[in-house]
């Protein structure tokens, strides 16, 4: 689309580079002789030296043929203004960002329909921040009688491995609430459908009604009172190493960690390579390959890898590879700290475990007193 933009200030300088960046054709109307320069240097956006409430700067920047006029000015005034002279000279659509809100009803009056009101959205976002700071982000819509909001589904929470459409039906879930998207841990972004599993670690969009913003954030975040130990938490407790912790120790390692999807054939890590995590597989599989490519060891779902780097400080002994598609929960070293520095008898205890299994393993010695410990690397 051809696009005028009248004002080359912060708002319009980020403006325009993102509709450049997405192909559309922009001029930019700035009074500034210096900003011109800088836009058409920068962003490399048409610039036109001029007062936007002039009529013959806005012919010089091609109003007659533009589809969109975007006035993001200084003052309200000028803007109004501005507004109008478009609606005068051609039928473009015309959008206004609206600093003050005693102007809205001048705003109606002149035609203009879409308002941006800039101190509106900044305080919605704020309060909502504040109020509910699970949200990662939100956005005011329909004058700020609903939002739209993006919610980070957690290890524990009751909805995780539920469908859109089993949300939908559990009690307490606001059913005028939507779900309109789904992102998942490598930003991939998908348009959900009843069938749409959420996932631990993925991040839902929704659009709700603001006074049912409450309910369904305490909705989508609640976890079981006495949680049950989750299908990550009861991996973790297969893993020697481990048997130390209690439930609930256990739990906060699992909260802390990330996760990952992989396709088929990805490498995770190299043999030789430093280890500063370990892995749970939670789908898929993944083979471990020694020198050459030979395979020495495939893990499958439940099962775990790459313990021995991250506890010993050792390079890592094989290279692993996904050999279907994958999922993966990534255990770092700072989650370990957290649990077992609260508890010295507990790290005392890993650290035997762990010298008694490495003594079993064969051609790996038990760890030395030179070596750097449980978390020393």
């Amino acid at each position: 689309m051809r696009i005028v933009i009248a004002g080359g200030g912060r708002v319009g300088s980020v403006l325009a580079a993102r509709l450049v960046a997405e192909q559309h054709t922009v001029t930019v109307i700035e009074r500034d002789a210096a900003t011109c320069t800088r836009l058409f240097e920068e962003v490399g956006v048409v610039t036109v030296c001029g007062d936007a409430t002039n009529p013959q700067t806005l012919e010089a920047a091609g109003i007659a043929t533009a589809d969109v006029a975007a006035g993001v000015l200084a003052r309200d005034p000028e803007n109004l203004a501005f507004a109008m002279l478009v609606r005068s000279m051609c039928s473009a659509r015309v959008m206004v960002r609206m600093l003050d809100t005693s102007y809205r009803e001048a705003y109606r009056l002149s035609g203009v329909k879409e308002l941006v009101a800039e101190a509106e959205v900044v305080v919605a976002k704020m309060t909502t921040a504040i109020d509910f700071p699970q949200v990662a982000g939100s956005l005011p819509l329909a004058g700020g009688d609903a939002l739209l909001f993006e919610l980070a589904i957690t290890q524990h929470a009751l909805v995780a491995g539920k469908t859109v459409a089993q949300v939908r039906t559990m009690d307490g879930f606001p059913r005028e609430s939507l779900f309109i998207g789904m992102v998942d841990p490598d930003g991939k972004t998908v348009v959900p459908d009843g069938n749409t599993v959420l996932k631990a670690g993925h991040t839902v969009i929704l659009v709700a009604r603001r006074e049912q913003l409450g309910q369904a954030v305490e909705f989508l975040t609640a976890e079981p009172v006495h949680a049950s130990l989750s299908p990550l938490t009861q991996a973790l407790r297969k893993v020697d190493f481990l048997a130390p912790l209690s439930d609930d120790e256990l739990r906060v390692v699992a909260r802390g960690a990330e996760f990952l999807q992989r396709p088929a054939g990805s490498e995770i890590f190299k043999k030789g390579e430093a280890g500063e995590s370990f892995f749970v597989v939670l789908a898929g599989d993944v083979r471990m390959l020694g020198d050459g490519g030979q395979l020495v060891g495939a893990i499958g779902a439940g099962g775990f890898f790459g313990e021995l780097a991250l506890l010993t400080g050792e390079p890592r002994m094989a290279t692993a590879v996904t050999g279907t598609a994958c999922e993966l929960a990534i255990i770092g070293r700072d989650d370990f700290r957290t649990v077992v520095m609260a508890n010295p008898s507990v790290a005392l205890e890993m650290s035997r475990i762990l010298g008694q299994r490495l003594s079993r393993v064969q051609g790996v010695p038990a760890p030395s007193s030179k070596r750097k410990g449980l978390f020393g690397r």
